[in-house]
Formats: C-alpha cells, sequence, structure tokens
C-alpha cells in the first residue's frame, strides 16, 4: 500500500533514486504530480513487466522524470528482490548503504508476509547494508549482530526471529531479553520501549516500530 502519512512520504521525496517495481510506477506518479515543486532524482522502473503497460510507461515518459526501464525477465525472484538487488549494485563499494522499502504492505497478506520475510534475506545477503520497510503505522528494521535504536517511552515494539536457534538479547525494554532463543515468530511481539533507546544483540532478526 503506497504510504500516506508525512513522516513517511517525506522519505521519499528527499533520496536521489527511486526504484519502483512495475506497475507500482502509476501509484509513484500519482503521488510526483502532487509535488510541488517536483522532486528532482532518478526514477528507474524495473522487474519482468508483468503489470507494466506500455500506455503508463508513454505516460510517464511524458513527464519531467530522469526515467529508466529495465526488464529483468528470470522468475526466481520477485520484483521487489530485483529492485534491491539493482540497488545494491548501484550502491557497490559505499560504505553503510541504506536501502529504504516503501509500499510493500497491504494489498496481499500473501504479498505483505513475503515481503517482510525477505528483509531478512537481504540482510544476509548484503550485510555491509542496512534495511528499513515503514509504513503508515510502523517500520520494521534489520538486526544481524548489535544494534542500538531510538525510541521513546512507551513506543510498542517486536521482535521476530526469522531463523530458530539463535539467542537473543535485549536491554530497555518491559520484557528483557538474556540470551534466549525464539521458535516462534510470535515470541518476541508486543513489547514496550522504556526509554530514548534499547539495545538489541542477535542474529536473522526483524525489529518492528510502531509509529
Amino acid at each position: 500500500m503506497f504510504p500516506t502519512v508525512p513522516p513517511v512520504l517525506s522519505l521519499l521525496s528527499g533520496v536521489d533514486k527511486v526504484i519502483c517495481c512495475d506497475g507500482a510506477l502509476a501509484k509513484y506518479l500519482r503521488w510526483y504530480r502532487t509535488q510541488m515543486p517536483r522532486p528532482h532524482h532518478e526514477v528507474v522502473v524495473i522487474g519482468d513487466g508483468d503489470s507494466l503497460s506500455p500506455s503508463l510507461l508513454r505516460e510517464a515518459q511524458h513527464e519531467s522524470l530522469e526515467l529508466t526501464h529495465i526488464q529483468v525477465d528470470e522468475q526466481e525472484f520477485n520484483d521487489l528482490s530485483k529492485a534491491v538487488f539493482y540497488a545494491m549494485e548501484s550502491l557497490a563499494g559505499e560504505e553503510n548503504a541504506k536501502v529504504t522499502i516503501l509500499g510493500a504492505t497491504g494489498l496481499r497478506e500473501d504479498h505483505t508476509l513475503g515481503n517482510i520475510g525477505l528483509l531478512a534475506y537481504y540482510q544476509q545477503r548484503f550485510p555491509n547494508a542496512t534495511f528499513e520497510m515503514p509504513s503508515d503505522y510502523g517500520s520494521f528494521y534489520t538486526v544481524n549482530g548489535i544494534r542500538t535504536m531510538a525510541s521513546y517511552a512507551g513506543q510498542q515494539v517486536s521482535i521476530f526471529s526469522m531463523q530458530a536457534g539463535f539467542p537473543i538479547t535485549v536491554s530497555g525494554l518491559r520484557y528483557p531479553i538474556e540470551g534466549r532463543a525464539f521458535d516462534w515468530l510470535w515470541e518476541g511481539t508486543l513489547n514496550e520501549a522504556l526509554g530514548e533507546s534499547f539495545t538489541i544483540e542477535g542474529q536473522h532478526l526483524l525489529v518492528y516500530l510502531k509509529r
């Protein structure tokens, strides 16, 4: 679902490059046309082309966009992964590379679960990068090692272990965790921050912070 709240939309307007997954270009264009002044960033449209009509591509080309279309026909990975892989190729050599994924949740539950699960795969494949998936309601972050995360007192926090058997330690939450391995996705949900930050240590983790 395309974001609607200003804190998330501001992430889109302030970047140098936007990568759209095929037909998501239509949602981007609707947003782009509401912006005054128009943002100046490169737009790349990538995917297998199954949801990108020629008319939509022509429509985008008539806008004052720096537009590139890349068709990737292989079907081992979905269009989101093709976009992330392209982003990582573009960021090759950059330290502390960060990829922010918008609009990956909301329309179909199976797509939502699959896309959220992919975050942990991206973190494993690209260990020197960080990945974030914001929505209108909150954000998912990847953790692979030790990470201190900004928060506020009372903020709702959930932790998901994407591979069972790895110990997790968390300080700064209402329900601390000390060297515990989760066997089920729900085991680390519905926690709460005590202050301005908390620290988490573990492998293959996703952390959700409520907005």
